[in-house]
């Protein structure tokens, strides 16, 4: 059949042929990536051990030998991670810290810090910890840090003070060194807080909820002692100022408006008098006692 093929099929086939060896060969010889925009990429070369310069710096479209060149791509974006002891946020793992407060009370808490890589020291870094992935970074040595600063700062607080009036300054004081720790590194800490409230031991809750409760009942206790006091003193002044109207009134009073009303009663009584002698006598002003009058007596006296 070779003898029957004419020239020109014969070079269209072994030109075929090379098209595709050559294109079998660019897989290994030559390649790109793309490295989009909020990430930066840097070439490695994987023949020769030397370090990482800026120049090695890329973005956008990156065309390399993938058997010489490696690219790793780190994003320079704030990334964001949590370490808890619930399986399911973050990593189905309990990632939790925990520290020893100087009252010598262990406590557990979830944090969540965002942090981000300087575009311009990500040769250094990559130089420094060698993480194909910035994950490695994050869940080794950031959180490697983070869980130092947390022990040697809290050592320096009671319970009381991280769980009440000095958490905000706590977690400030972490920040602040946590930042500090990474930032030779190019790694800026841009958040650091908790998730959720500390968790001490269940015994130590059961203390606080208690003391909270006898305050609570002190304060109630002593409102109603206050609101007793204020009653009592409402009630004292409402008397005496009854007592007060009555000295007044009774200071008031004339005995000669008394002996005019004793006058004024006679008077009405001897008005009323029916010509009929009383019954009975006694009484007046001397208060003697009133005794009764026999008829025959009245009857003898016409």
């Amino acid at each position: 059949m070779e003898s029957i093929m004419k020239p020109g099929a014969k070079i269209l086939i072994a030109f075929a042929g090379l098209l595709i060896v050559l294109y079998g060969l660019s897989s290994f010889v030559f390649t790109w990536k793309i490295v989009p925009p909020g990430y930066t990429g840097i070439k490695v070369n994987r023949l020769v051990a030397q370090g990482i310069k800026h120049e090695d710096t890329v973005t956008g479209f990156v065309f390399y030998n993938p058997v010489q060149t490696q690219i790793v791509i780190y994003p320079t974006f704030v990334q964001r991670v949590v370490w808890t002891h619930d399986t399911h946020e973050g990593n189905p793992v309990n990632e939790e810290l925990s520290f020893n407060t100087k009252d010598s009370v262990p406590v557990n808490l979830d944090v969540a810090v965002s942090y981000g890589l300087d575009a311009n020291q990500v040769p250094a870094f990559y130089t420094t910890f060698r993480a194909d992935r910035i994950e490695t970074f994050t869940h080794g040595f950031l959180r490697d840090a983070a869980r130092n600063v947390v022990v040697a700062i809290g050592s320096e607080y009671t319970f009381d003070d991280v769980n009440g009036p000095k958490k905000e300054e706590f977690l400030d004081r972490i920040a602040k060194e946590l930042d500090r720790r990474v930032g030779i590194y190019g790694v800026g800490i841009r958040q650091f807080g908790l998730v959720g409230s500390l968790r001490p031991p269940q015994s130590l809750l059961d203390a606080v909820s208690a003391k909270t409760k006898a305050v609570q009942d002190a304060i109630r206790t002593e409102n109603e002692v206050r609101s007793a006091q204020a009653e009592a003193k409402k009630r004292v002044a409402i008397a005496e100022g009854e007592a007060a109207a009555n000295r007044a009134l009774v200071e008031s009073l004339d005995p000669k408006l008394f002996e005019w009303e004793r006058l004024r009663l006679q008077k009405d009584a001897i008005a009323k008098w029916n010509g009929v002698a009383p019954s009975v006598m006694g009484g007046g002003n001397g208060g003697a006692m009133l005794f009764n009058i026999p008829v025959q007596s009245a009857q003898s006296g016409k």
